[in-house]
């Protein structure tokens, strides 16, 4: 008895190294991951960040902006005021410092002072030094050099570093025609701001319309070009500038570096003589925020490879159970498959017996088969010497030796023909080579009806025979495309024999490949798979042999063609002989020539 051994799987090592490359593989994407939803997480979340920063800004710019125009219209108010105009008419200032306090406290200023034609300070909202000479100042000379006596705003350097903003408007008597009688000058105090700024620890600078920063969170940024600025501060590290530059390729905002920190960069315009309010947020709520998603999908991937581990932990201790198992059964099969291997050497030992005599019979039969094939394919040449020594005696009988002679050459003839069938079953049997050359089809077709003559008026069958004008060449042997021609002649006319109206038809055709038809008009085909087969028949006994189709076909298939046979429409059976086309009639005719 045979037991099936249990299928083995591919385990070891090639399923480790696959194990590896996959964790390897799966860590790499992960990391991709990771790093791409870091860039795409700090895109979306500064692109949030900077539109709250933008807002912010632009609080920022208003507040300045409103407190610019609060203080603008106070030099109007107070260059008209009747205590300041008597106070510059008759030099009594102690009741325009009260008129001058009051205005600060009421409007938040810096300082308000008044000046007099000459530029000398006369009265003030503070302690400002009475008698200080500012006739140089911006403050001064612009209202004065105004003919409209309009507002004036000027900056002027502080010895500190920053800047001191002025507005001022000339002061005139109520005449007729007005006479300057001095300048009265109000100090907007936006270091305030700064001031804020700084408490909510914010980086803003402001800047003229020539890019000087005016203001700033940072007192060592007053003074300076925000274009050198930066340069000074956005100082990125190699791999710091790679990370900008990445992140400005996927149209995240742009931020600059403060200290080492990256910072966005909001800019928005205070509405106010050309001035701009730059706000530059930090990115640590940013990060914050990309930090914490990082984190939870960080977390979520753990939880997610702890589950794929405990299951390909479950898996690899039933694989290992599984393997246990087979391991049991290849024992159990090794002891019963060395059971039965002794009585398979007896088995084998009694089949060599046989295949021995089987070696010897199957000689035998093929001797037996070769001596019927050379008796079926020398039937049809000795018939015909039959009938040519028949009609060479009755001539001499006669007396007419040249006609007997034409008979007996035509013996020679078909003698010479049975040599070279020999022959030719002798190859057949030995399957060898056989040497082709160029074959007329026309002519093979002639050859085979000559031979077949006295049969065919014998049996006074109908035959019709038609042929292209053309040659129709194939690479053959000229004998065995004969003996084809004659086996399905002889097959027709034992198909016609039991019909009162016998009729063969023979069409040769040209193409690609020559097609021979062999038509007959007799009952048709019984068992066309069988046909042919060795020694199949459907003829009686000691009529035929059944080797004639078989050794056909075998001879169509060596010359590279086939053999087939099929019911014709009118009843009947036809033969297609189909072989490969070979060369023209030109090479035919210059071999010949040769």
């Amino acid at each position: 008895m045979t037991v099936a051994a249990p299928t083995p799987h591919p385990r070891g090592r090639p399923s480790a190294i696959w194990l590896r490359l996959a964790v390897l593989v799966a860590a790499i994407v992960m990391a991709l991951v990771i790093w791409g939803g870091r860039i795409y997480l700090t895109r979306s979340f500064s692109e949030d960040q900077n539109a709250d920063a933008t807002v912010r800004a632009t609080l920022y710019a208003g507040s300045l902006q409103s407190a610019l125009q609060r203080h603008s219209v106070v030099p109007l108010l107070l260059s008209r005021d009747p205590i300041l105009i008597d106070a510059l008419e008759a030099g009594l200032y102690l009741e325009a410092d009260e008129r001058l306090a009051t205005f600060r406290e009421e409007i938040g200023a810096g300082s308000i002072f008044l000046l007099d034609a000459e530029g000398r300070v006369v009265s003030a909202s503070d302690d400002r030094p009475r008698g200080e000479t500012d006739s140089a100042r911006d403050y001064f000379t612009l209202p004065t050099a105004d003919a409209t006596n309009t507002t004036a705003f000027s900056i002027i350097p502080t010895e500190t570093g920053g800047y001191s903003f002025h507005y001022s408007r000339r002061v005139d008597d109520e005449g007729a025609t007005p006479t300057p009688l001095g300048v009265i000058v109000v100090t907007v105090d936006l270091g305030l701001h700064e001031e804020s700024w700084r408490r909510a620890r914010v980086k803003v600078v402001v800047t003229d319309g020539d890019d000087t920063v005016l203001l700033a969170s940072e007192p060592n940024w007053r003074g300076r070009l925000l274009s050198g600025l930066l340069e000074t501060i956005e100082r990125p590290s190699r791999v710091g500038q790679a990370l900008n530059d990445a992140r400005r390729s996927l149209a995240s905002p742009d931020y600059v570096y403060i200290a080492g920190t990256p910072h966005l960069r909001n800019e928005v315009k205070v509405g106010f003589r050309s001035w701009s309010l730059t706000y530059f947020p930090t990115l640590e709520g940013v990060r914050a925020q990309v930090n914490a998603v990082l984190a939870l999908v960080v977390m979520a991937i753990a939880i997610v490879a702890a589950l794929v581990f405990y299951v390909l932990s479950r898996r690899t201790r039933a694989e290992s159970r599984r393997i246990q198992r087979e391991s049991e059964e290849l024992r159990l099969l090794n002891r019963r498959l060395s059971v039965e291997m002794a009585a398979r050497q007896r088995v084998e030992r009694n089949l060599k017996d046989a295949e021995q005599t089987l070696e010897q019979t199957s000689k035998l039969a093929a001797l037996g088969q070769m001596s019927a094939a050379v008796s079926h394919e020398l039937n049809q040449p000795l018939a015909a010497m039959k009938t040519y020594l028949a009609g060479a005696r009755l001539l001499l009988q006669r007396r007419r030796p040249e006609e007997a002679l034409s008979s007996f050459q035509r013996i020679d003839d078909l003698i010479d023909r049975m040599g070279g069938i020999t022959r030719q079953l002798k190859s057949y049997a030995r399957k060898g080579d056989v040497d082709l050359e160029p074959v007329d089809m026309r002519d093979s077709v002639r050859a085979a009806l000559s031979m077949m003559a006295p049969q065919l008026g014998k049996m006074a069958v109908t035959i019709t025979t038609t042929l292209p004008s053309e040659p129709a060449i194939v690479m053959a042997d000229p004998l065995r495309i004969e003996q084809i021609i004659v086996n399905l002649l002889r097959n027709a006319l034992d198909a016609v024999k039991g019909q009162e109206d016998r009729r063969i038809k023979m069409f040769l055709v040209l193409g690609e490949t020559i097609l021979l038809s062999v038509e007959d008009n007799g009952p048709g085909l019984s068992e066309p798979g069988k046909l042919f087969e060795p020694f199949f028949t459907t003829k009686k006994p000691g009529e035929g042999l059944g080797l004639g189709l078989a050794i056909s076909a075998g001879f169509a298939a060596e010359l590279g063609g086939r053999l087939v046979a099929r019911t014709a429409p009118d009843g009947g059976a036809v033969f297609d002989l189909l072989l490969p086309r070979g060369q023209t009639q030109a090479p035919l005719q210059a071999r010949a020539a040769e």
